[in-house]
């Protein structure tokens, strides 16, 4: 059943209506539910009272004449009101209460006769069920006895009342819809409002008079609004409500800063609808928090301007190899003929003299060059174990003498700091570097922060930044008390020749050189501001236990080497040089022609000298084939460009016996055979 009769009416307003109605037309009334439940009677006659619904046969009769006969009769009437004769004898009228349709309840009129009792029936009726006689005649006689005119009229009214009684139950079963549904909209509307992840509010007169659950800790009511605004962004915010209120603009105000949390300024994106509040106009705002949107654009930003910075050091780097391969090859060619002609040469000759100052001219093109290959990130250098709290503790020592008096030194370094496997000279240069370039920022003194710690870069942490790996570094940070470093700073620091110091005070290649060094060294290097004044530096190193033994080896010797370069010059000088040295030298200009000359005399050859830039099989590719035809062949890289990460096949890599750069001198190459042939482990310090 959909409708419930006592969910519907007032049943002692039903009861009240009912009871009138009986005492207006002088007839027993009730309403009874169609399962039989009463839930109102007036004025009922004692013969039921005291003898029909007391009787457990007579009371079954009188319940299956309100329930069973109305429907059967209903369906036959033509006519909404039904008079009939229930089983006990007595005379009834009934009409329908229907809501929407649906049949909930009867209206009864009964216990009265149309014409005067048949006392046979009745007295046998009393028989039948152990009635007294006397006393069930007497209640007999009491029912009234209505002509079918009164009758006809009254049940006229009797329908018609029906039908109003029906009406109330469908205004309220409306009206208990329309509150169902206004109360699930606010529940809705609770739910949606209290649990919004963005803070919603009713401004009027700049007072917070509503605030949801999400701001009600921060933002309260009867509270300005303004107070929670940065003050750098109180007027366009301010601009932003008028212009709503004029309805001029339905954009959001994207950014403004909240401040009702002393632990942190919080970005918000305002939307805004003017709206009527108890009567006057007010204000509902939404307001999202952007703070991480905003976290993440300035992360990004700084990642973006790292790469970019990137970028133009690889076009550097890529630009100063080239000129560097090319300055190498022909500093070989000299220096391999000087060395040949010093050996020849008698020391007290004057020619002798020229020979050392030419050599001395190679040396410096070699150092030279080496300065720009610092361009290029992947220079190893000379690798050992170095103590980076001792080395920093070493620089702040060496410049305290040189330094003024004005400028002292601050060192938290972690006790148990971990060491780095690196070039010592390198990252002695890059901490000197930092320092005298801290001391240049302070003209009127101060003091130089230098900090160390371990320090374990999480996937997450590593993400934004740009070649940062996930893993254990050391960090060290340098602060300085100087003014700070510009927009401008943050962006060309790094760049070569760029300074922002006064003509003749500086070159430009200092942090320079530090950013290369550090990548050198797999590391990562930021720039930025203190919280109070000042620069900040940071650089993370990849921590390591590794250390390297320096193995001093004999000169000369008498083995065969096969010597491969696609420069004759270099070539041929190559092997007159190691000829005189005592060793025998195969020569081959083309990587297929050095894999052909090994497959012939691969009994014989010791070790393999390979050059990496040739054309047709370069020098990888011709190391991988002879790798693949004798795993246990020796060969030692000589190039121009001295980068063991310019094999990108790690598994040749790892076979090879070492790196030599061009040129040759001052017996480097000599000293790097003497390693591969007699060691089997990679020995990088040549």
């Amino acid at each position: 059943m959909l409708y419930r009769f006592e969910e519907i009416f007032d049943i002692s307003q039903i009861r009240e209506l009912a009871q009138r109605f009986s005492d207006l037309v002088g007839i027993t009334a009730a309403i009874i539910g169609v399962d039989g439940t009463i839930w109102t009677k007036c004025n009922w006659q004692e013969i039921c009272e005291n003898f029909h619904r007391k009787h457990p046969v007579t009371h079954q009769r009188c319940i299956e004449s309100d329930i069973c006969l109305p429907p059967k009769y209903f369906k036959d009437s033509l006519t909404d009101t039904i008079i009939y004769r229930c089983q006990n004898g007595l005379m009834e009228a009934a009409a329908p209460i229907r809501i929407q349709g649906e049949h909930i309840a009867n209206l009864y009129m009964g216990q009265f006769l149309l014409q005067p009792p048949d006392i046979a029936f009745f007295m046998q009726q009393a028989r039948d069920f152990g009635f007294d006689e006397t006393a069930y005649i007497q209640a007999l006689l009491k029912v009234p006895v209505f002509s079918e005119d009164k009758v006809k009229s009254v049940t006229d009214y009797f329908s018609k009342l029906a039908i109003v009684i029906g009406e109330m139950g469908l205004s309220q079963v409306r009206l208990n819809q329309a509150n169902e549904h206004l109360k699930k909209s606010e529940q809705r509307y609770r739910l949606v409002v209290e649990n919004s992840a963005s803070a919603i509010m009713v401004v009027q007169n700049d007072t917070i008079v509503f605030a949801n659950r999400k701001i009600i800790d921060g933002f309260g009511s009867n509270q300005n609004i303004f107070q929670f605004i940065h003050p750098e962004d109180q007027a366009s915010f301010r601009a932003f409500l008028d212009q709503t209120r004029q309805g001029a603009s339905d954009a959001p105000l994207e950014g403004t800063r909240i401040v009702n949390d002393p632990q942190k300024t919080r970005w918000v994106q305002t939307n805004a609808v003017a709206m009527d509040w108890q009567g006057s106009q007010a204000l509902l705002l939404h307001m999202t928090d952007i703070t991480s949107q905003k976290e993440a654009e300035k992360a990004m930003r700084k990642a973006q301007l790292e790469l970019a910075n990137s970028q133009k050091m690889e076009a550097i780097a890529n630009l100063a190899t080239g000129v560097a391969h090319d300055f190498n090859n022909f500093a070989q060619i000299i220096g391999t003929n000087v060395e040949l002609l010093l050996a020849a040469e008698d020391k007290t000759s004057p020619i002798y003299g020229k020979l050392k100052e030419i050599e001395l001219a190679v040396i410096k093109t070699s150092e030279l060059t080496q300065r720009l290959l610092m361009f290029r990130e992947d220079q190893p250098g000379c690798r050992q174990s170095v103590d980076i709290n001792q080395l920093i503790d070493q620089v702040a020592h060496s410049l305290r003498a040189l330094l003024p008096s004005s400028i002292d030194f601050d060192l938290s370094l972690q006790a148990d700091c971990k060491v780095k496997d690196g070039d010592p000279v390198q990252l002695f240069q890059i901490f000197m570097n930092l320092l005298l370039n801290a001391k240049d920022a302070m003209p009127d003194g101060g003091t130089i922060h230098i900090e160390t710690r371990n320090f374990i870069a999480t996937p997450s942490y590593a993400a934004n930044r740009p070649n940062l790996r996930p893993g254990e570094y050391i960090q060290v940070r340098v602060l300085d008390e100087g003014p700070g470093l510009s927009d401008q700073d943050l962006i060309h620091l790094f760049e070569p020749f760029y300074t922002s110091k006064q003509p003749g005070q500086g070159t430009g290649l200092g942090l320079t050189t530090v950013y290369n060094f550090v990548k050198n060294h797999s590391g990562h290097i930021t720039c930025g501001n203190n919280a109070e004044k000042g620069a900040c530096i940071s650089i993370m190193l990849p921590a390591t236990r590794v250390d390297h033994q320096i193995i001093r080896f004999p000169i000369g010797g008498h083995e065969t080497i096969l010597l491969v370069d696609d420069d004759p010059y270099i070539l041929h000088r190559g092997r007159e040089y190691l000829h005189s040295y005592g060793y025998t030298v195969l020569e081959a200009q083309s990587g297929k022609e050095a894999y052909e000359i090994y497959c012939q005399r691969r009994d014989d050859i010791r070790l393999v000298i390979m050059d990496l830039i040739m054309p047709g099989m370069g020098g990888e590719k011709c190391i991988g084939e002879l790798l693949g035809i004798d795993p246990d062949a020796k060969i030692l890289v000589a190039s121009a460009y001295l980068t063991e990460n310019f094999i990108h096949n790690r598994d040749i890599r790892d076979k090879i016996k070492g790196f030599v750069a061009k040129p040759y001198i001052k017996g480097r190459l000599l000293q790097a055979i003497r390693k591969a042939i007699t060691s089997d482990q990679k020995q990088l310090c040549l």
